[in-house]
């Protein structure tokens, strides 16, 4: 499966193949459509009388390839966006000098990406054009920690993108089919409240606190202060990511004049990119901006499922919504 899939195809892991399949199965029962499993699983194949639709991963078949191909592409969204303006968080390509020589000039790559850092207070964010769940996604601070975040990346990325940091208060997650977003949700940033006697690490592993036991939070725990005290009343954050993976939580928008102008925000953006089905991303940053962050033609709602009681049925709807538009789409 080539790169710029991976962030379309489900979370790696089997809990998602099982309840993702599992609703797909109900819902065909439901319809009559009949379903079948492909290719080691990664396609399922829909039946209805002569029609036949396929799902690979998460994405149904609602999006033209050239769209969704956009969608898996974090620098080739931003550039579409841009170039219909769209508020959209800036990227900047970078390009791997062992194998994308050809598009790098005399000077190199790193008298760039070094002014870059600069002119961005010496704040930037590194990450994989093709990423998912927040894997492989670093805040840069140091030189050091600039060098050492695109180092690792080019060991398995023909391209990369840096991006500004930007200061932001909540981040969500839109759920977007045909003209319509069925749901919000805003993901706050996993945090312990301190006591002022118990340290950080002891605070996350107190009986009243979650966070998910999987390798993006292994990773997330790596860059704190473990063994740090809070002060009584101290929030503090365990990742500056909201990605639920990593222990975000979230809270399902209901304030309609909210969801009203991310709606405007994400219509636009779903304009731009000709995408009709997807997941679409939105910061809200401390001073009230509001940018898109990505756009993802995988639809995954695994730890949403998990974290909201009915979690399940919002997905059911959705997928129900999504599987009838592929059926009934001229």
């Amino acid at each position: 499966m080539e790169n710029v899939e991976k962030n379309c195809v489900e979370e790696n892991d089997n809990i998602e193949e099982r309840v993702f399949h599992q609703i797909i199965r109900e819902i065909c029962k439901e319809k009559e459509i009949e379903f079948e499993k492909l290719s080691y699983d990664w396609i399922v194949q829909l039946r209805k009388g002569n029609q036949v639709q396929h799902i690979t991963g998460n994405r149904m078949d609602l999006n033209f390839e050239a769209a969704g191909r956009v969608a898996c592409d974090k620098y080739a969204t931003y550039e579409v966006l841009k170039s219909n303006d769209v508020p959209v968080i800036e990227h900047k390509m970078v390009f791997n000098p062992t194998n994308r020589s050809k598009y790098i000039d005399d000077n190199g790559i790193w008298s760039g990406i070094i002014d870059y850092f600069y002119k961005n207070n010496c704040k930037i964010v590194v990450k994989p054009n093709d990423g998912y769940e927040g894997q492989g996604v670093y805040l840069c601070e140091t030189l050091k920690d600039l060098e050492i975040a695109i180092h690792k990346l080019f060991k398995s990325n023909g391209s990369i993108s840096i991006c500004p940091y930007y200061d932001i208060d909540t981040e969500y997650r839109t759920f977007y089919l045909k003209g319509e977003c069925y749901l919000i949700y805003g993901k706050k940033r996993p945090h312990v409240i301190g006591d002022g006697v118990h340290t950080v690490n002891e605070l996350i592993h107190s009986a009243d606190f979650y966070l998910p036991d999987n390798s993006v939070v292994k990773d997330n725990l790596k860059n704190i202060d473990l063994e740090y005290v809070p002060a009584k009343d101290e929030t503090f954050f365990i990742s500056w990511k909201h990605n639920l993976t990593g222990g975000a939580v979230p809270t399902i928008v209901e304030d309609e004049a909210l969801k009203s102008k991310i709606t405007d925000l994400v219509a636009a953006a779903a304009h731009a990119a000709s995408i009709d089905y997807a997941t679409i991303d939105v910061i809200e940053t401390k001073d009230k901006a509001m940018y898109i962050m990505e756009i993802n033609s995988g639809v995954c709602m695994t730890k949403f499922i998990e974290q909201i009681p009915d979690g399940r049925d919002i997905a059911k709807k959705i997928y129900t919504k999504a599987i009838d538009t592929m059926f009934t789409r001229k």
